[in-house]
C-alpha cells in the first residue's frame, strides 16, 4: 500500500513539473491572483487557460498553438497568461472557472473578475488567433 501510494504521490509530481516547465517556457503565470493583480495594472484581459496533464489535446495546443511563435509573442503583448492544471492544482485553481473540458481557455476582466469570452479545445494557430480577436473585441466593448 505504501508503494502504491508512493507512486501515485510521484506521478502528480510529475504531472505539476511539466505543467511548471511549459509555463516557464512561455512565460505564463501560474498564480490566479498575481496575474490578476498584473493585468488590473495593464489594463489587460487575463488569458487563463484550464488543462490537464493527462490530456493529450491540452499537450497539443500547449506544443503547436500556444508555442507557436506568432501566438506566443501575441499572448505576451496583449494578455496577462496564466496556466492552472484543473486537477493537480486545485488549491489555487479559480472555482469560478471550473473547465469541464480542458484545454478551455477564459478571457477575464480583471476589474470585474468575470469571463467575457471562452474557447473549447484543441484549436490550430489560425484559428486561435481569431479566437484572440474577438476576445480583445469583447474586453473593448465593456469600457
Amino acid at each position: 500500500m505504501k508503494v502504491l501510494i508512493s507512486l501515485l504521490l510521484m506521478f502528480t509530481l510529475v504531472l505539476s513539473a511539466q505543467i511548471d516547465e511549459f509555463a516557464h517556457e512561455v512565460n505564463y503565470s501560474r498564480d490566479y491572483a498575481k496575474a490578476l493583480e498584473v493585468a488590473k495594472e495593464q489594463n489587460k484581459l487575463v488569458m487563463f487557460v484550464a488543462v490537464g496533464d493527462y490530456c493529450p489535446w491540452c499537450k497539443k495546443f500547449e506544443r503547436k498553438t500556444l508555442s507557436s511563435k506568432e501566438i506566443k509573442v501575441r499572448v505576451l503583448n496583449e494578455f496577462i497568461p496564466l496556466i492552472i492544471d484543473r486537477v493537480n492544482d486545485k488549491g489555487t485553481y479559480p472555482k469560478e472557472f471550473y473547465a469541464q473540458v480542458v484545454p478551455t481557455v477564459f478571457f477575464i476582466d480583471p476589474n470585474t473578475q468575470k469571463s467575457l469570452y471562452k474557447t473549447i479545445g484543441y484549436m490550430k494557430p489560425s484559428d486561435f488567433s481569431d479566437e484572440l480577436n474577438s476576445a480583445k473585441a469583447n474586453f473593448k466593448k465593456t469600457k
